[in-house]
């Protein structure tokens, strides 16, 4: 995100992000510790939830804390401060099913920023998002973390990514996550995710339509016989056909 910044605004260095849906905040709180004048703010509508984020940030934050706002509030609600850069990642925008409600979150997005400032939200695609089945991924003891805890400090798990449906008429998708623990233990269904598949396309019309002077895909490149991506995303107007990937759409208002 600050790399998009300075792409769009040659010289300006953004400080204030604004994390919407932002559950646990670890958006935000990353922001706040990248740099000594980071300011962000938080929001998220489960009262539970923000008050696991503030808890969490409080032990793990130290005295930048105050740096961190919490806001518990529905996102279309929350009027200011204007920020520089507003984010909507985990595929958050996909729990928008028609174009009116996600246009009318896009709109308000655009009101909260600054004169320079960019809204940035994520996407995923491709013929194995549309596939009904599950991936599992081993998560070793010290590759966890948890905000405020040492490394290793939660034991190893499983981790499973179900799709359990697809509409290819409407494009809703139904997702859920399962964990299986050591010892045998299983959380089935810790999350469930009922989104509609929104298109790169669609994501772009809507962001104009909502008043954004540009919106543009942002996406790494792919190397299809090695199997592996640069890691760096980057502006782009066309995008290889690939099984699956994740790209972010950057709107500049």
């Amino acid at each position: 995100m600050e790399r998009a910044y300075g792409h769009y605004f040659k010289g300006a260095a953004p400080l204030l992000l604004r994390e919407d849906f932002a559950g646990t905040c670890a958006v935000a709180s990353a922001w706040v510790v990248m740099d000594e004048e980071h300011q962000a703010m938080a929001v998220e509508s489960h009262g539970p939830t923000t008050r696991w984020a503030q808890r969490t940030a409080n032990r793990g934050l130290g005295d930048r804390v105050d740096d961190l706002h919490v806001v518990e509030a529905d996102v279309l609600e929350v009027d200011g401060p204007k920020v520089d850069i507003t984010c909507a990642l985990n595929f958050s925008t996909f729990m928008y099913h028609d174009r009116a409600a996600l246009k009318q979150y896009f709109k308000a997005a655009r009101r909260g920023l600054r004169r320079e400032g960019l809204l940035v939200v994520d996407a995923y695609g491709g013929p194995g998002a549309m596939r009904v089945g599950t991936q599992s991924r081993p998560v070793p003891a010290d590759k966890t973390s948890n905000p405020g805890a040492p490394p290793g400090a939660i034991p190893g798990f499983t981790y499973h990514w179900e799709q359990r449906s697809f509409d290819p008429i409407s494009h809703r998708t139904e997702c859920r996550i399962h964990f299986e623990l050591e010892g045998g233990k299983r959380i089935e269904s810790a999350f469930i995710y009922r989104w509609r598949l929104w298109t790169l396309p669609e994501l772009v019309e809507l962001m104009l339509e909502a008043g954004f002077k540009r919106a543009e895909v942002w996406c790494d490149r792919f190397d299809a016989d090695a199997g592996t991506s640069d890691g760096e995303y980057r502006p782009t107007r066309g995008m290889p056909a690939r099984e699956d990937w994740v790209a972010y759409v950057v709107g500049q208002k």
